[in-house]
């Protein structure tokens, strides 16, 4: 039943963002979109999306205490299979895939395997923050003090992943020593095990903000490959704004669904035309979900 309801749901959610982005006139206008797009740009978002995923294989390999080991074919396989099933499964189940196949193909328990993502994840998010204020701050969203606010905000998010190591450090030896939750809590926390050094700490935390950055250059080829209005920052501002919806426990049919809604909306408070929005957002899916 419960898969059913997930399922149900999905179907509903991208019912609901295709009902928001193929309007007539936007479908009218597809086939003249796809005859003017610019390739190239396309063709490059395409083998960047190739190189994030070979980048999050290398940031697991670091947070599995291979050091600066460049990652294993069967760990990029991972990377593209969890980011697969991501995009397939309702709910954002597919995270649940990485425990798994860490523990088919290493031999990794399912805790330690599930620390990892969610200390991954835990960076992901504060590095996507930290674009999203950094690009709504070059727009100039907010009136000059709150400008300036968006800037700390910004640098502020950047840094935080070296507090929450050096948090996870301290709290750590604990943690382990409290009855019943001790030992989960310490198998869980292994990753912060495998970036004891400054060394490792910088490699992993610019390694997985670099993902970040990457995609919104995806995101700028992309825009400027299908409109000419959309600016740089607008798209960095949508791609983030998209990714963290992305993030949300609700998405639909291949991905389709809050991530659209949230590029539209933004690019939109940036000064980009609504139908632009549309066409880009879909056509951002369209490279994404290919690669």
């Amino acid at each position: 039943m419960r898969r059913l309801l997930s399922a149900l749901l999905a179907v509903a959610v991208t019912a609901v963002c295709l009902w928001f982005l193929l309007t007539p006139d936007i479908v009218c206008s597809l086939p003249d979109v796809v005859a003017k797009a610019k390739p190239l740009p396309l063709l490059i978002a395409f083998a960047l999306g190739i190189l994030i995923q070979w980048l999050r294989a290398w940031r697991f390999t670091m947070l599995m205490a291979q050091g600066l080991a460049l990652p294993e074919a069967r760990m990029v396989r991972i990377a593209f299979q969890l980011n697969f099933f991501n995009f397939l499964l309702p709910m954002r189940l597919g995270e649940l895939s990485f425990p798994v196949l860490m523990r088919q193909r290493y031999g990794i328990s399912l805790l330690r395997a599930t620390g990892v993502l969610l200390l991954v994840r835990l960076f992901d998010l504060l590095n996507v923050g930290c674009i999203l204020l950094g690009a709504a701050a070059a727009l100039n969203m907010l009136p000059s003090a709150g400008n300036w606010m968006l800037v700390a905000g910004s640098v502020v998010l950047g840094l935080a992943p070296f507090a929450v190591l050096q948090i996870g450090k301290a709290v750590r030896p604990h943690v382990a020593k409290l009855p019943y939750v001790g030992t989960i809590a310490d198998t869980l926390s292994a990753g912060l095990d495998a970036i004891h050094s400054l060394r490792m700490q910088v490699a992993t935390i610019a390694v997985g903000l670099s993902v970040w950055l990457i995609l919104g250059l995806m995101s700028i080829l992309v825009a400027g490959a299908v409109t000419d209005t959309i600016s740089p920052a607008a798209a960095m501002l949508g791609g983030a704004a998209g990714n963290l919806a992305f993030a949300l426990p609700v998405n639909g049919i291949a991905g389709l669904g809050p991530a659209q809604a949230a590029w539209v909306l933004a690019v939109v408070q940036a000064g980009a035309p609504l139908a632009d929005a549309k066409v880009s957002a879909l056509a951002l899916h369209a490279v994404v979900l290919v690669n």
